[in-house]
């Protein structure tokens, strides 16, 4: 939980200069995502976010849809997949895709979804 605290430090003082955040496989968990979330929220550039295996419940899910729209002009690709999301979580963090110019890589993943075009988000 620390590292997460160390990330989120770093996050918020280059908040517009950050390009790539991947804590893909690190099992940061809810509490792990509390730590970082807020800085996450303060990204202005950011091009590749991987939470990808984390343990991620829903909780957070509406946050970090916030977090790709605040990105919609630089987020070429987003990796949540492999975690706890249900549909609910994994169409929230969805949401926004649609408004990112530059996408082109999305898996949002709902391991406990039974609705796989909500599970993964398409490859453009």
């Amino acid at each position: 939980l620390a590292d997460c605290y160390a990330i989120g430090t770093v996050l918020r003082l280059y908040h517009n200069i950050v390009k790539t955040v991947n804590v893909g496989g690190c099992r940061i968990g809810d509490d792990g995502l509390t730590a970082i979330l807020p800085a996450l929220l303060q990204t202005q550039a950011l091009a590749h976010l991987t939470l990808s295996q984390n343990d991620l419940s829903d909780k957070h899910a509406e946050s970090l849809s916030a977090v790709v729209h605040n990105n919609k002009s630089t987020l070429l690709h987003l990796y949540t997949a492999f975690n706890n999301f249900t549909d609910y979580g994994a169409a929230h963090v969805n949401q926004h895709t649609h408004l990112c110019t530059k996408l082109v890589a999305v898996a949002v993943g709902a391991s406990r979804s039974a609705n796989q075009e909500t599970a993964l988000g398409t490859l453009r």
